[in-house]
């Protein structure tokens, strides 16, 4: 242990000893926030080998007055210093070792010699407050002083440091009890010590590369959603960051859920390039086969109709890679306006995405899933058409976080791409239109999740099938109108649709939909086709671009 190098003492600039610090590398070290409260630089000394060093505070918690959490401050030395830095403990062997031992700690009381004073304590997870400090006591005739703060709490056989003093309860200037901050607290309010612990998931150069990419990105309801469902529960207390979401799954589930959570969270990242790159050097098929496909590239179109005035808040998204590209900012406008606004966010944000294969996607509300998008502009002033692409609607409830249609979705969008192939139910236009029969069909079938229907689903159909969470479904827009249902063209769309659906994987139905336009434009103009006027409702619950502003509320 290099005779415990690695303690020292921080004071202020002009002289004078506040408390204890500990050497984390060559160049920073560890101590309380209150220890250097007020200060921006200090001065460091590593008693008997180096004396008054310069250093700067660069990172405090939210530690600001006596009893708030976040009591953790880092210095860092205007110089490297030759000396091995603590070894640090992995928490978890941090928390199984701490009811088995005595450790040791050192201050530096306000004292006639100026020196360090050391004392034996015990510790215990048990004996925890408030999910962030450790109780203290100590033993025989040792006392804790002013002066402590600051100073590690190590194994006195093996030096291992298992989190850092923070405060006592004196009774005049000395006290047999404290309290201490874990490696867990202390990595919450500095999240930069992960690089520096001996965790076991990932390698530390993948950890390191991932924390920074993941640096100020906010744990938001939209991952918090993306989180519960991967774990079949809620985080109690949430996280500070993405960071902290991300070491609560890979510390407690096993890596393929660590793997399906990094592809949820890649579309929050602002550089989802990075992100992929960071994966094809530290996942190499580490993803299993049910875990969440980046699909092909998209523009996204969102509309939210606002509860007054007739108007729309209309958002355009790109979705590049399994995650949100360049977007549009909210406009909102009356409804005559959704159009040429929408086909002026396509045609701005559509370069971005040439050269890959891409699809038009609108999240839109239930009335208007039936809308002609295809025929809408993917260039006004040219008069392209968006059908030059593959187009899908969706439903923009399922959007929301705290939409149920949005859960419901989820688990058959799974169990369609775990198939792996579509299965589809066909929905003749004959079927007998009562609501409740038909949402009792739905509910009964959990494993149904394509419906084709043979014409224009009636209103109730549609409700039923987007409150049961059905992720796809296709229809032509004209009605069958026909007396008889015998031979109708309904049922002849109904059997063209099925069979070019059938046994598709679920990605492939945007060009399956696609193709199918195309035919349709050179098919006799009297004879029915299964791809004229064609819908699809196409809604993969991992294609969620993030909401706008005013949707977080």
């Amino acid at each position: 242990m290099d005779d415990w190098q690695w303690r020292a003492w921080v004071g202020l600039p002009g002289g004078g000893r506040l408390g204890a610090a500990f050497l984390v590398t060559r160049n920073r070290l560890l101590t309380c926030a209150h220890t250097v409260d007020g200060l921006d630089e200090a001065h460091v000394g590593f008693p008997g080998l180096f004396e008054g060093l310069k250093a700067t505070v660069v990172h405090r918690g939210d530690w600001r007055r006596e009893g708030d959490t976040g009591d953790v401050a880092v210095l860092e030395l205007d110089e490297a210093v030759p000396l091995a830095p603590a070894r640090l403990a992995a928490p978890d062997d941090a928390r199984a070792r701490a009811d088995d031992g005595e450790f040791g700690v050192w201050g530096f009381p306000r004292r006639p010699d100026g020196g360090e004073r050391h004392a034996t304590v015990t510790t215990s997870p048990r004996w925890s407050r408030e999910r962030e400090w450790w109780e203290l006591r100590t033993t025989g005739s040792d006392a804790l002083e002013e002066g402590y703060s600051g100073s590690p709490v190590y194994d006195t056989a093996t030096g291992e440091v298992i989190g850092m003093v923070t405060n006592a309860e004196l009774r005049g200037d000395r006290g047999d009890l404290g309290w201490m901050l874990p490696l867990d607290s202390i990595r919450r309010h500095w999240e930069e010590l992960d690089d520096l612990l001996p965790l076991r998931w990932l390698t530390a150069e993948a950890r390191r590369e991932l924390r920074g990419l993941l640096a100020g990105v906010r744990f938001t309801d939209p991952l918090a959603a993306d989180l519960e469902r991967l774990t079949g529960r809620r985080a109690l207390g949430g996280f500070q960051s993405a960071w902290g979401s991300v070491r609560y799954v890979a510390e407690g589930w096993p890596q393929e859920k660590l793997v399906r959570y990094l592809a949820a969270l890649a579309r929050h990242l602002p550089e989802p390039g990075r992100f992929a790159a960071w994966s094809v050097r530290h996942l190499p098929g580490a993803a299993p086969a049910g875990a969440p496909r980046s699909g092909p590239a998209s523009v996204i179109v969102r509309l939210e109709r606002v509860t007054f005035d007739n108007a729309f808040d209309v958002t355009v998204h790109t979705w590049i890679d399994g995650a949100e590209g360049p977007s549009r900012r909210t406009e909102r406008v009356a409804e005559r306006q959704v159009r040429p606004t929408v086909e002026a966010g396509v045609a701005e944000l559509a370069p971005a995405l040439f050269g890959r294969d891409w699809m038009i996607e609108f999240a839109v509300p239930e009335s208007w899933l039936g809308k002609p998008f295809e025929q809408w502009h993917v260039d006004p002033g040219r008069k392209i058409l968006m059908r030059q692409y593959p187009v899908v609607v969706r439903d923009v409830e399922r959007l929301r976080p705290d939409s149920i249609r949005r859960d419901q979705a989820h688990h058959r969008w799974r169990l369609l791409t775990e198939r792996g192939r579509s299965d589809p139910r066909p929905i003749a236009c004959d079927t007998p239109r009562t609501g409740k029969a038909f949402q009792n069909m739905l509910e009964a079938h959990v494993d149904f999740c394509v419906l084709v229907y043979g014409s224009r689903p009636v209103k109730n159909w549609l409700t039923a099938a987007l409150n049961n969470g059905i992720p796809v479904m296709l229809w032509t827009r004209t009605p069958c109108a026909a007396p008889s249902h015998e031979d109708c063209r309904g049922h002849r769309v109904l059997d063209e649709l099925t069979a070019a659906v059938g046994g598709k994987h679920p990605d492939e139905l945007p060009q399956v939909a696609f193709a199918l336009r195309k035919q349709a434009l050179i098919a006799p103009e009297g004879e029915p086709h299964c791809g004229r006027d064609l819908t699809l409702l196409w809604d993969d619950p991992s294609r969620l671009p993030d909401p706008p502003l005013a949707m977080e509320v």
